[in-house]
């Protein structure tokens, strides 16, 4: 009896724990006024010429580019030892009467790592000796990558688009 007791125990105590991680999509609300898109009056070809044009003048290398998307990235250092990068990536497709435009960010961080090595010797019979010198080598590390959520920055965004490509006004909400 004591050993069905632990196993129902040990049963309840990681149904628990798995109950607290959050998986990620429990949070997608797949929102139909979603801030990851905006409508213009051009076509998709030149819907993402404004986009190419609002990265490149925003100091974004523009890596990729066709008649219906666009990326570019822009590297940031917030301090010595960290390291971030913006990908921003924007597909242009037809609509009634022009073209919308998704937009999405990623942030992607890496830190400084610092991997040191020392040298040492073994000779057989007279034992093992460490020698004073040694090398260190540093480098980059992914340590995580997060979509950008925040909706003042597509609005940002966008809104510097619309210099370039007139804005379609929102459609109605239902």
């Amino acid at each position: 009896m004591p050993r069905r007791l632990m196993t129902a125990v040990a049963l309840a105590a990681l149904l628990g724990l798995g109950a607290c991680s959050s998986a990620m999509y429990r949070q997608e609300s797949f929102r139909e006024n979603s801030p990851f898109e905006a409508r213009f009056t051009t076509d998709p070809a030149a819907t993402c010429e404004a986009a190419r044009r609002t990265l490149l003048s925003q100091g974004y290398a523009v890596s990729s580019t066709d008649e219906t998307s666009i990326s570019g990235s822009k590297a940031f250092q917030p301090d010595e030892d960290e390291h971030v990068v913006l990908d921003v990536t924007v597909v242009c497709a037809p609509i009634a009467h022009g073209s919308v435009a998704y937009a999405n960010a990623v942030e992607t961080e890496y830190a400084l790592k610092e991997k040191s090595d020392s040298a040492g010797l073994s000779v057989s019979r007279i034992g093992s000796i460490s020698l004073p010198w040694g090398s260190s080598k540093e480098s980059l590390v992914k340590v995580g990558a997060q979509t950008v959520t925040d909706p003042a920055f597509y609005t940002r965004f966008f809104t510097l688009m619309g210099q370039h490509a007139p804005r379609m006004a929102p459609p109605p909400r239902r």
